[in-house]
């Protein structure tokens, strides 16, 4: 549903614009979000968990705006002399997850990326890493566990790689959590590339596939309880109780 500007090529031919209209989702947030904003402490966060509204504010207001041709456009014009077709396009908002179009073109761009100047031409294996029901409810409201399970989870692939080349070793992973799963229901997980093995001292590869994962599974099991533990999320009693 792009804006687009059609330009004959003969320029004595009158141009013709069409503007493209509020789609079904900018125009709930445009009608709705303060509402839900004044609200949203007292009748969603003791459920949902506490957001930065703020923050949530400025990308929805800069999706109502994209592709607004009244917030600026780029003029595109071909090169070719024999042609110099021209059009204009409308500036995105560039929002991740909550704009369809602007969040899939950063998926793309991301994945190109990944492949083509990030993963080493190597053996990496994709991971997937989830948590007991009892567990997630805690994430809804401490943001800040994401990121350090994810550091949990690169120390427990570093030692494990360092143990089974029996030396020390530089490896690397592209971690990336989710809050959700199928049809947006609440769960907290990661998902990891990771390259299979790491270089030595000397910079040459050693591959160390991934070998015995109920293994790694225990020991990511622990060091989450572990973690909660210390956090003093939960008590010794439910820790023993989920380490059963």
């Amino acid at each position: 549903m792009q804006a687009q500007l059609s330009l004959a090529l003969d320029p004595d031919q009158p141009q013709t614009y069409r503007q493209r209209g509020t789609n079904v989702l900018q125009a709930i947030f445009k009608e709705h979000l303060q509402e839900f904003a004044d609200t949203y402490e007292q009748d969603y966060a003791p459920t949902f968990g506490r957001f930065r509204l703020e923050r949530i504010t400025e990308v929805v207001e800069n999706f109502i705006s994209c592709g607004d041709y009244a917030q600026g456009v780029a003029r595109i014009q071909c090169t070719n002399p024999e042609c110099r077709t021209e059009f204009f396009r409308p500036f995105s908002c560039k929002g991740f997850h909550l704009c369809p179009s602007c969040s899939q073109k950063r998926i793309l761009l991301f994945a190109e990326y990944a492949e083509n100047d990030l993963l080493l031409r190597l053996p990496h294996r994709f991971v997937t890493l989830s948590l007991p029901k009892c567990l997630r409810v805690f994430f809804r409201h401490d943001r800040k566990l994401f990121s350090e399970v994810s550091r949990l989870i690169f120390d427990i692939l570093r030692r494990y790689f360092n143990e089974a080349a029996g030396e020390a070793v530089e490896s690397a992973a592209v971690l990336c959590f989710q809050s959700f799963g199928e049809f947006m229901r609440w769960n907290s997980h990661w998902h990891a590339i990771v390259l299979e093995g790491g270089f030595d001292e000397n910079g040459n590869f050693i591959h160390t596939p991934f070998g015995n994962l109920q293994e790694m599974t225990e020991c990511f099991r622990r060091g989450i309880i572990k973690l909660f533990l210390q956090r003093d999320l939960i008590n010794q009693d439910m820790a023993d109780n989920l380490l059963r």
